[in-house]
């Protein structure tokens, strides 16, 4: 678990994750050495996994957010897995239970892009046995882990 000031410390670089290490002191009175060691700590713990800039795809002419569910063949899902990984147009890629034992999230610019995607990449190269897409028509909540 972590302490009242780590949750605050946290909640700061959340907030934004480029906060001057002076401000948090002050915030949570501690030394800046002292924010240092903490944050320190709460990266080797694995509390922080990274420090990012998130971008907005929309701007990038990413206007299609499809939600692939995909059931692979069993005997080579784990082969199957390798190949999703590589595609670039995954942003994130689960693993879960049902009747789809993959649910795999893209960004594609335009639906045309998405139906060449399918028909000549993901069904070509990957050993699918069923497969449903659901493109995201609008965001109702977005949000990240905070604590």
């Amino acid at each position: 678990m972590v302490s009242k000031k780590d949750q605050v410390i946290l909640s700061m670089l959340q907030n934004g994750a480029r906060t001057p290490i002076s401000e948090i002191a002050k915030e949570v009175d501690l030394s800046e050495n002292g924010v240092r060691y903490r944050l320190e700590k709460l990266e080797d713990e694995g509390y922080i996994k990274n420090y990012t800039v998130l971008l907005n795809p929309k701007k990038f002419g990413k206007h299609t957010f499809v939600i692939f569910n995909l059931e692979m063949e069993p005997k080579k899902t784990k082969e199957s897995i390798k190949k999703l990984m590589q595609i670039d147009e995954f942003i994130k890629i689960y693993q879960t239970t049902g009747q789809y034992s993959i649910k795999a999230f893209g960004l594609f610019n335009n639906e045309e892009e998405l139906t060449n995607f399918i028909n000549n990449h993901l069904l070509y190269e990957i050993p699918v046995q069923n497969y449903s897409v659901e493109i995201i028509t609008k965001s109702i909540k977005d949000s990240i882990y905070y604590v």
